[in-house]
């Protein structure tokens, strides 16, 4: 059957034919360099109850066959299946052209490398990871990509499920609702309830503590709980009040008056260090109440608790209980 579209047809059909033999060639290309496990949908994966996430790996991945993230005590740290003998040193995870190094993690087995908390939310929400690893033999050489499909939810449910990082360095400061200096506590807050139950229509709870550092220092802390629209997302406000002796008094000041402000944050768990301080006053250190997040060091500077250092992870440190710290801007 003889052609009968004219020359200006015949040439629009063999564009259009070629425009879809290159598109189909460009698929096919991309769809060559995705790594395996993009191609089988392979995702991170969180564990049925355990703080671990299976991670996966694509197949070019030299002598590694598995990986699992895990997260103990606020330790986060990467577990290496390993084909044979192969031991590794340490390796180096690139997250969106950020490096950061994994070095091993003592306390476990050789192919445990410790995850910097650093990189956690950039991990979250990255185009791109790569890690590279140092080991011996096949090893030195081994690169490859990380899928991050799920990394959000995956980390997302390991930061929830971590147990509590060790803080027996320290000396807790417990709040209860049962406390000795409860009443005092209420009087030192009534404004602030009053104000609470103004705009919310509903009385806050009130728990108090008392920390003692010697030679009369004591800081009297109070928590008042009851609504995240009010006093932020944590739902709670602690404030400390120091009982100042040398203070100037009014004939008519009462012994409340004596106390004044020295600390006042949102809901913290709270610790003392006895180890460290200014002028008698012990350090203070703060911890998230809920998920990982980074601790906080509050240092007297003469009047008041302002914030000094950020408590260093325990895995940027190599001593178990004495807890590095990074100074902060503050």
């Amino acid at each position: 059957m003889r052609d009968t579209l004219p020359e200006a047809g015949r040439s629009k059909v063999m564009t259009a034919r070629a425009l879809i033999h290159g598109a189909f060639l460009a698929a096919t290309a991309a769809a060559v360099a995705t790594p395996v496990f993009a191609q089988s949908g392979e995702r991170w994966q969180p564990h049925q109850t355990e703080a671990q996430a299976t991670v996966p790996t694509p197949r070019a991945s030299g002598p590694v066959t598995g990986l699992t993230l895990s997260c103990a005590a606020q330790r986060w740290v990467l577990m290496f299946e390993m084909e044979g003998d192969t031991v590794l040193k340490e390796a180096t995870l690139t997250v969106d052209r950020k490096p950061y190094r994994l070095a091993p993690f003592e306390g476990m087995d050789r192919n445990a490398l410790r995850l910097p908390r650093l990189a956690l939310d950039p991990l979250k929400t990255a185009v791109r990871a790569e890690l590279a690893l140092d080991g011996e033999g096949e090893t030195a050489s081994t690169r490859f990509a990380l899928s991050l499909r799920g990394s959000h939810r995956a980390i997302t449910t390991l930061e929830e499920r971590c147990t509590p990082r060790d803080m027996s360095a320290y000396d807790t400061v417990t709040l209860t609702p049962y406390s000795s200096y409860l009443e005092l506590a209420r009087s030192l807050r009534e404004g602030d309830i009053a104000a609470f139950e103004l705009a919310t229509a509903s009385k806050p709870q009130l728990t108090a503590a008392m920390a003692e550092f010697g030679a009369g220092r004591r800081v009297l802390f109070t928590r008042l709980c009851g609504s995240s629209w009010y006093f932020g997302r944590s739902g709670c406000n602690l404030t400390g009040f120091a009982f100042d002796a040398s203070a100037d008094r009014k004939p008519d000041d009462t012994y409340e008056t004596q106390w004044r402000v020295v600390y006042d944050t949102e809901n913290a768990r709270i610790h003392t260090d006895p180890k460290a301080g200014q002028d008698g006053w012990h350090d203070l250190v703060t911890l998230p109440v809920a998920g990982g997040g980074e601790g906080s060091v509050w240092r007297w500077n003469g009047k008041r608790y302002v914030r000094h250092a950020t408590l260093a992870d325990e895995d940027e440190t190599l001593s178990g209980s004495s807890l590095e710290l990074r100074p902060t801007r503050d």
